[in-house]
């Protein structure tokens, strides 16, 4: 992959192992109250760069929405300029020049 080149994905929501591990122990009524979501943020548009940095740019609530707005992204990074682009989704220039 060249400077310059991003390659966008979707990736499923994970469960957040240690949040789970800190529910089990949570048995007791006076600590229920403080239960953590450990079933993830929901499905993410990602792009990596040429270095294989990561970085999540949109989380969405379906799979499909997120496939969708990964190939929208992916079309505006082929349309705008460099600056234009990283302006709009919060990415530093640098994540993208490498």
């Amino acid at each position: 992959m060249e400077a310059g080149t991003l390659r966008f994905e979707v990736e499923k929501a994970k469960i957040v192992w240690g949040a789970f591990l800190r529910d089990l122990g949570r048995w007791n009524p006076a600590t229920a109250s403080q239960f953590e979501n450990y079933s993830g943020k929901g499905p993410s548009v990602v792009v990596h760069n040429a270095n294989g940095e990561k970085r999540v740019l949109e989380v969405t609530t379906t799979v499909k929405e997120a496939r969708d707005r990964a190939t929208a992204i992916e079309h505006d990074f082929k349309t705008r300029s460099t600056a234009e682009w990283c302006e709009r989704y919060d990415v530093p220039v640098t994540f993208v020049t490498g």
